[in-house]
């Protein structure tokens, strides 16, 4: 009975195969090409179906028990996502020249596509990971007035076209629409802070904190009576004391997750009231996991707080956080974490240095605060300005606060389905001979700039070695002012590029709004640049010949740096020239933007709010 069975789920599997041929469903790398009739097709397909059906007869009468479905659909994707992802890496230069010659050039242009894609896996997987105990539509019917209307309406047009990126969103919408509190999402890196800033937001030690990457699954604090609540992903709950928060929220104590919990309730007295707080597991961790659930969880805040640890870099994680907050429709403040790290002028410049690093990567449209703080208690006054200036407005009028931040929600959602749904304006043949003229110039433009930056090493090596010399010479550590250099070294060739790219849209390829997140400049080399002291007992006249001595020895990592990063830059480039790629831009609160149909109704619902 058992071969019986076998046989007819093997045999089912290949007729599965012959379906997607018959339906012409195939996929360009597949190797047969679609030379069936529809009447062929649709007679393949009937037939497929009478062979099912008489399958199952026989089973039937034979006593042998159908086929069960035993294994999760949304598992069995995630881990097909994860085998793409490994053969993603199979990408890599070193790898590839394994196989024979291989094109210095050509690798990187396949390294920077694997890791765009590799990026891409990781929101899908983050979308698998936006689950919920019922099913969206039943949820949904149960909001009443203009939110549950306007909720409605986009999950019904989010199935006719296909939308399925705007349905967590809509979901967390929903959420939110049915809590009176105002949550505040605290996101960043490993070990960025945000245990230790939720700890000293909410007044006492509630969090697990230390050095090793910690939170492995979402923490809620709220006010209440002290106590936590673990929720599992199988629906179940169950209480425990604060104190063992750590065994079911830390990587570890729980490594990947393995107990399988979806998220974790904490209490306390201290916590504002009408505020609550959500720790994210890091970005950039090596935990699986960890960065899928924090991208997820980007929607289901009011406000989101994003942290970049003093002496870091600007990395694409935190560009993509504040992107998907914007994107979400949802307030986003900037903070400089473990400030006490750096001197006054050098938090100065870190707070500038941040700032330019977002405004040069997100939409003119998206402005962002950046503050610095720290909760070593030597710090009080950062702490005390966030409170009073950000939490302490929340918390005194929170339910207004959560009912204008859904609004804004609304509003930006319904202007990323209207861009989503509306198309490209039709051009004439005179633009489109425009058109075609301004993207090859900008082709050869882009091209030129980024081979220029490639082969830039020994001129950005001159530039940092004096001023490096210039530090020395006012007895300064110049390690703070070359860092900033090297970081700044593309920027002129990402100014370019972005231009080429403008003029060409500007012929009537599309809209510059519409441009996707540029590749971000950040060098494993600069960590080895903890401390450059003046030299003793040496003539000022001998700096700049030290200092290039100095600095002599990371040029091949520069090098690399460089030539990698201008790759990725070139493909950026190139790729935005025909496809402008997902908008990060979506319609402020109050933009005139014309909306698509019935968007423009349920925008006027809105507003009425």
């Amino acid at each position: 009975m058992r071969h019986v069975q076998s046989t007819f789920t093997y045999i089912d599997s290949l007729l599965g195969a012959i379906e997607r041929l018959a339906r012409s469903d195939l996929s360009p790398f597949m190797q047969e090409k679609v030379d069936l009739a529809p009447d062929e097709g649709r007679l393949i397909l009937s037939s497929v179906a009478v062979a099912r059906t008489r399958m199952l007869e026989a089973l039937d009468r034979l006593r042998v028990p159908r086929p069960q479905p035993s294994v999760s659909a949304r598992w069995s994707i995630e881990t097909t996502y994860n085998f793409a992802a490994s053969a993603f890496s199979e990408l890599d230069l070193s790898r590839l020249r394994a196989y024979g010659a291989a094109d210095d050039e050509v690798g990187r242009e396949l390294e920077a596509l694997a890791s765009d894609l590799e990026t891409l896996v990781r929101r899908s997987v983050a979308l698998l990971h936006e689950r919920d105990s019922g099913a969206l539509q039943e949820r949904l019917a149960t909001l009443h007035g203009p939110v549950g209307e306007v909720l409605r309406g986009l999950e019904r047009l989010s199935l006719e076209h296909g939308l399925a990126e705007l349905r967590s969103l809509i979901a967390a919408a929903a959420e939110r629409a049915t809590s009176a509190t105002f949550d505040v999402g605290v996101f960043g890196r490993v070990s960025a802070g945000k245990s230790s800033l939720i700890n000293a937001l909410a007044g006492t030690t509630l969090l697990p904190v230390g050095v090793t990457p910690a939170t492995a699954v979402p923490l809620r604090v709220t006010r209440g009576e002290l106590g936590a609540v673990v929720h599992m992903l199988d629906g179940s709950r169950h209480e425990i004391p604060v104190e063992a928060v750590g065994a079911y929220g830390t990587e570890e104590q729980n490594p990947q997750n393995r107990r399988g919990v979806r998220e974790v309730g904490i209490r306390a007295p201290t916590v504002p009231e009408g505020l609550r707080f959500l720790d994210t597991p890091g970005v950039g961790s090596f935990a699986t996991s960890g960065p899928a659930q924090a991208f997820a969880w980007l929607p289901r805040c009011d406000l989101g707080l994003v942290l970049v640890a003093a002496g870091s870099p600007v990395g694409p994680d935190e560009i993509a956080l504040v992107a998907g907050l914007f994107h979400a429709g949802i307030a986003c403040r900037v903070l400089l974490s473990k400030s006490d790290l750096l001197t006054p002028d050098e938090r100065a410049r870190a707070i500038a240095y941040v700032g330019r690093e977002l405004a040069s990567a997100l939409d003119p449209a998206h402005t962002v605060e950046v503050e610095a703080v720290s909760t070593l208690p030597g710090y009080a006054e950062q702490m005390d300005a966030l409170r009073r200036t950000v939490l302490e407005p929340l918390a005194a009028d929170h339910a207004r606060a959560a009912r204008d931040a859904l609004r804004v929600r609304l509003h930006r959602l319904i202007g990323a389905a209207s861009a989503a749904m509306v198309g490209r304006p039709q051009a004439g043949v005179d633009d489109r001979m425009t058109a075609e003229g301004a993207r090859l110039a900008a082709r050869e433009r882009i091209r030129d700039e980024t081979r220029a930056l490639a082969d830039s090493t020994p001129h950005v090596l001159r530039e940092a070695a004096d001023i490096l010399a210039a530090a020395w010479s006012r007895g300064e550590d110049g390690a703070p002012a070359v860092r900033q250099a090297m970081l700044s070294a593309p920027g002129r060739t990402l100014s370019a590029v972005t231009d080429a790219l403008d003029h060409a849209r500007a012929g009537g390829s599309s809209d510059p709004a519409r441009r996707r997140m540029p590749p971000l400049f950040d060098p494993p080399l600069l960590g080895t640049l903890a401390e450059l002291a003046p030299p003793r007992h040496r003539p000022r006249l001998l700096y700049r010949t030290l200092a290039r001595r100095h600095l002599q020895p990371i040029a091949p990592a520069l090098q690399d740096a460089l030539q990698r990063y201008a790759s990725r830059l070139r493909a950026w480039g190139l790729a935005g020239l025909d496809d402008p790629g997902p908008a990060v831009w979506t319609p402020q609160p109050g933009d005139d933007a014309p909306l698509y149909g019935p968007l423009a109704e349920l925008d006027a619902l809105v507003r009425a709010m």
